[in-house]
């Protein structure tokens, strides 16, 4: 596959939370990173999501990374990560900086963290899709990035949730098309249906089929407040029968039509 790095947002507007300076993703590429450490006057998140590479601070932490790695640093922090000379790797990267995100104390910590479950990847590229029109959806887009960072502080692995139904919880998070069918994953699970329904619901406390449409209802939340979609894209976008569906779930969930969550 040839290299490809696809940006969704440079410079966007500065607004009294932050602002959003880059996001894209390289795709199966070798990223451009000076061998000596670098300082930004922003926060940086890489999200790696395929291949392997190394990262190395001012503080001596020199580690390898694999896939999962969530690598975050503070502003003016002396840092750099990337793979080997001739090896590639896939990952969705974002700088920002503002107030908002000082006010996260987890992101002062700097270095790769491998959350568990780790926050859904289709839910960032959602926020990130779509360069903000104005201030305003500027500024949700900020608050929907820091919510997603939020979930990137859980790194303790629950004791109550085993390794297999983490992983489907990553799957299904992703699946915000709902296009793979339930029992794919409880095959790669390695276990029935039923087993898997019943262990994802005792560990989790929803059934996989509401833990995944809670994610495309916030899914669909993101896409009414940063984009000018019609609900009929959105219900599209996100598997829903039409956008009459979508607006009966969206109530359901959020009391609130989708409509009226828009002018908000």
């Amino acid at each position: 596959m040839a290299e490809r790095t696809v940006i969704a947002i440079s410079d966007g507007p500065v607004t009294r939370l932050g602002q959003l300076v880059l996001a894209g993703e390289l795709d199966d590429g070798e990223p451009i990173m000076p061998s000596t450490l670098r300082v930004l006057d922003a926060y940086v998140l890489s999200v790696l999501i395929d291949g392997e590479g190394n990262y190395r601070d001012a503080d001596g932490r020199n580690e390898r990374i694999r896939p999962g790695a969530h690598t975050i640093t503070p502003p003016r922090f002396p840092h750099t990560y990337g793979t080997d000379p001739g090896e590639r790797w896939t990952e969705l990267f974002v700088v920002f900086t503002g107030p908002l995100f000082d006010a996260l104390g987890h992101l002062a910590g700097a270095g790769p963290r491998y959350p568990v479950p780790a926050p859904s990847i289709e839910a960032l590229r959602t926020v990130l899709r779509s360069p903000p029109r104005n201030r305003r959806v500027a500024e949700h887009q900020l608050l929907a990035l820091a919510d997603w960072l939020i979930d990137t502080d859980d790194t303790v692995e629950s004791p109550d949730v085993s390794p297999e139904i983490m992983d489907a919880m990553g799957r299904l998070g992703d699946d915000l098309s709902a296009t793979t069918d339930l029992a794919t994953v409880a095959a790669a699970a390695g276990l029935s249906y039923d087993t898997f329904r019943r262990r994802f619901t005792a560990q989790v406390g929803q059934t996989p089929a509401a833990f995944r449409n809670e994610h495309r209802l916030h899914a669909a939340a993101t896409l009414l407040r940063l984009t000018d979609l019609t609900h009929r894209e959105i219900a599209r976008t996100l598997g829903f029968a039409d956008e009459f569906h979508l607006s009966r779930r969206f109530r359901a969930h959020f009391g609130v039509a989708p409509r009226n969550y828009r002018r908000t």
